[in-house]
């Protein structure tokens, strides 16, 4: 929720009726600025320059630094997929998709692009590097593309790192696996090359929450442990169109679920007015991927091709009564319903568990529990069930002047457990988190002044306060 970047202007520009020209705004040289905090380094080579245009046009900006970096620029996902497009385009190459969070600066893509740096972007998108404890491995919801994930890796904090799983299939000549035990087992490899030994902390939004619990199941099998299994929406959400089943599973464009659910894996969305126009003009997998292209520019639409191919591979996958049984998992697990999903793959079974599963009922939707201000829900709850939920300390402090009267050991006692009590009464607190001091005046300060407490009355005003002496009690 912290600005990238802060512009202050003489006057907003309005539109004819009054309003805010919001897209005026946007579009005003006055706001495309840089932050004066972050040193400038102007390209100093070819592809740097030829990136830098790209990246000026794809961010909105007059000037960038080739170390700025993308994400904390204000780049989102459909900027980044049509950023690592067009550098494909001007260079004839084949970046994958996840090269950003390898190459989050032009100084560094162009190294990639120049073969100066030519290791090969793993699938295991670091999403949150940095912290100590053991990495969270996440994997997305259909479609396989991990940047949904982002907020709630920023959201977890900084104690350990953060991986989102992307789908193979996305990127060019990458074929989608043909079942989920063949996908989780390739996921494992990679999980396996950057962490040898578990224990194993495993999440999945949506159709990922599948792969992660195949995922767990063969680690298990291979004599590892999983510390905790977090199956985030694994429901689907449910789909109420006229002349639809709400339990078919087949991927075809002649099931408007089916097209539903594969807009939504573009638009974030199962309703509105956008939807009703695909489900009329979508008839096959050109239609679609041109009906997304058209709204969606800044996705290439052979990349929306693969998307779709992703989707339509993986849309059916689902355990049998008769495979889901066979599987037996000792992790905890912990399933975070959102709101008006339908059933998940493990409710109405049993057996699959040593223990039974926390089932977590969210108040937000499928779509929502991954977006401000919804995913503050899904946050706290998953801390709570890490047990890392940090309780705010409240520690109030009282500082009490008193006149030079001495007090006796009880009086004092007495004064200290009488304040005490009403502190811890006012602010909710333990007893051991109050904190109070005694300050006699001191002799000089009273032979000159009398300290009167002053007095706040709503109802009464009083004008005249009696002439207390030096004297008083």
């Amino acid at each position: 929720m912290i600005p990238n970047k802060v512009v202050v202007l003489d006057r907003l520009p309005f539109t004819a009726n009054g309003k805010i020209d919001v897209k005026g705004l946007a579009e005003s040289d006055a706001t495309n600025v840089d932050n004066a905090d972050r040193p400038y380094v102007a390209p100093r080579t070819t592809t740097e320059r030829r990136i830098a245009e790209l990246w000026k046009k794809a961010m909105k900006r007059e000037t960038v630094s080739v170390q700025d970096d993308f994400f904390a620029s204000g780049g989102n996902s459909l900027i980044a997929v049509g950023l690592i497009n067009k550098i494909n385009r001007e260079f004839c190459g084949s970046l994958p998709l996840q090269v950003l969070f390898e190459c989050p600066t032009i100084e560094k893509l162009a190294r990639r692009v120049d073969g100066r740096e030519s290791e090969a972007c793993s699938r295991l998108v670091p999403l949150q590097r940095e912290g100590a404890g053991r990495p969270v491995y996440c994997w997305p919801g259909l479609g396989g593309y991990t940047m949904n994930l982002r907020t709630l890796a920023a959201r977890m904090g900084a104690t350990q790192p953060f991986y989102g799983i992307q789908a193979y299939g996305i990127n060019p000549e990458e074929i989608p696996y043909a079942t989920i035990g063949e996908m989780a087992a390739e996921d494992v490899k990679a999980i396996r090359r950057l962490q040898p030994s578990g224990p194993y902390t495993l999440w999945g939004y949506s159709f990922g929450a599948r792969v992660a619990f195949e995922a767990a199941y063969q680690l298990e099998q291979a004599g590892e442990r999983v510390e905790h299994l977090f199956l985030i929406a694994p429901g689907s959400p449910k789909v109420h169109l006229a002349g639809t089943s709400e339990h078919e599973r087949e991927a075809g464009f002649g099931n408007k679920a089916y097209v539903t659910i594969l807009f939504s894996v573009f638009a974030g969305t199962i309703t509105g007015p956008l939807l009703e126009r695909c489900l009329a003009e979508a008839v096959d997998e050109e239609s679609f991927a041109a009906f997304v292209h058209r709204h969606f520019p800044d996705l290439d639409i052979d990349l929306v091709r693969r998307i779709m191919r992703v989707v339509g591979e993986t849309f059916e996958f689902s355990y049998t009564f008769r495979e889901l049984a066979r599987r037996r998992i000792d992790a905890p697990i912990t399933i975070f319903k959102a709101r008006g999903d339908d059933y998940s793959f493990l409710e109405n079974s049993s057996g699959y568990s040593a223990t039974a599963p926390v089932v977590v009922d969210l108040e937000a939707d499928h779509y929502g529990l991954l977006r401000d201000p919804e995913i503050d829900e899904l946050v706290e709850a998953i801390r709570d069930r890490l047990g890392t939920h940090r309780k705010e300390i409240i520690m109030p402090h009282v500082s009490i002047k008193h006149f030079p009267v001495p007090l006796t050991e009880q009086q004092h006692s007495d004064l200290v457990a009488a304040v005490t009590k009403a502190m811890t009464s006012a602010f909710g607190c333990e007893e051991g988190s109050v904190s109070i001091i005694l300050e006699p005046v001191a002799k000089e300060l009273w032979d000159e002044k009398v300290y009167i407490p002053e007095i706040l009355n709503q109802k009464h005003k009083l004008n005249k306060l009696p002439n207390y002496g030096p004297a008083a009690n």
